[in-house]
C-alpha cells in the first residue's frame, strides 16, 4: 500500500483520488485516523484504545467491555510486541505523555487522564518513584549503571480498574546490573493476570521474544537484570491495572532491546 503524504495546511486538504494521507503530524487511510494522539494502535491492526488489546482466547470468545481479558495471559506475542511499536513516537516525543495521549491509552476521558512525567535514571536513588498515580505514565530516559534497588513505591493503585504506565525512551541498564522495581504494599501481583516478553537472550535488536517466567501471588518487587550493556527501545512498556481487591496487581509487560537484553524476574 503506497502512503502519500502532503504539505497542505490543516483544512486544506482535499482527499481526491488519494486514500492514505499525512497531515499534521497524523496519519489517515480512507478518512481513519490510523495514529490516535500519537498512538500507533489502528495502523498496526489493533483497537485504537490501546490498553483494549490484552487476552487471547478470553478477549476473542467474549467481549471488552470488562477487565476479564486482563485474567488472560495468553495474549499473542505479535500483540505485546505491536502495543510496544505503538508507542514508539510518544516515547520519542521529548516531553511527557499529555492528557490526550494518556486518554488514548487507558480508554478514558482526556478530563480524567493527567499529564505524565519524565523520569531520568541517571543518577537515580532508591526513593525514585517510578510507578505514577492512575491515569498517568512515567517516561523513563537516562542510564543505571549500578545495581538500584528502589523503595517500595509510595503510589497504591488502590481501586478497582486503576492502571499507569511505565514506558521507556531509550533507558540503559549496564552489563550484570540489576534494577528492581518495587511496588506499593497493597499492590502485590496478580499471578494469573500478569504476563512478560523480553527480547530473547542472544537476540538483541531483533523482533524475537521470549515469555518470563510467571509470578506468583504474594510478590511485590519486579526486577529486571541487564545482560551487556542494555539499551531499552522507545515504547517498550510496563503497563498496570489493579484488581478489585488489595494484592491484585495485573501487570503486562514488553521489552524490547539492543545492544544487550534485559530477564524480568520477580521477589518479595
Amino acid at each position: 500500500m503506497l502512503l502519500y503524504k502532503t504539505m497542505a495546511e490543516v483544512g486544506c486538504l482535499k482527499d481526491g483520488c488519494f486514500q492514505n494521507l499525512q497531515v499534521d503530524g497524523q496519519m489517515y487511510h480512507a478518512g481513519i485516523d490510523l495514529v490516535p494522539n500519537g498512538i500507533a494502535t489502528t495502523a498496526l491492526g489493533l483497537n485504537p484504545t490501546w490498553r483494549l488489546n490484552f487476552g487471547g482466547a478470553t478477549l476473542a470468545a467474549g467481549d471488552n467491555t470488562t477487565d476479564a481479558q486482563m485474567l488472560d495471559v495468553l495474549t499473542p506475542v505479535s500483540t505485546l510486541h505491536r502495543l510496544s511499536l505503538a508507542l514508539i513516537k510518544v516515547a520519542k516525543q521529548g516531553f511527557a505523555v499529555t492528557t490526550a495521549q494518556a486518554s488514548q491509552i487507558f480508554g478514558t476521558s482526556a478530563l480524567d487522564a493527567g499529564v505524565g512525567s519524565v523520569t531520568d535514571m541517571t543518577g537515580g536513588t532508591v526513593a525514585t518513584n517510578l510507578i505514577p498515580a492512575t491515569l498517568k505514565v512515567n517516561t523513563i530516559i537516562g542510564t543505571t549503571a549500578a545495581n538500584l534497588t528502589l523503595d517500595d513505591s509510595a503510589t497504591d493503585l488502590a481501586s478497582d480498574l486503576d492502571q499507569s504506565m511505565i514506558l521507556f525512551n531509550n533507558y540503559v541498564l549496564e552489563n550484570s546490573h540489576v534494577l528492581t522495581i518495587g511496588f506499593h504494599a497493597n499492590n502485590e501481583h496478580h499471578a494469573a493476570s500478569c504476563e512478560v516478553i523480553c527480547t530473547s537472550a542472544s537476540q538483541a535488536g531483533t523482533d524475537q521474544f521470549t515469555r518470563q517466567t510467571a509470578t506468583t501471588g504474594g510478590h511485590q518487587d519486579l526486577v529486571m537484570t541487564a545482560t551487556g550493556d542494555t539499551t531499552v527501545l522507545p515504547g517498550s512498556y510496563i503497563y498496570l491495572q489493579s484488581g478489585a481487591d488489595a494484592d491484585e496487581m495485573t501487570i503486562k509487560s514488553c521489552i524490547r532491546t539492543t545492544g544487550g537484553t534485559i530477564a524480568v524476574t520477580f521477589a518479595n
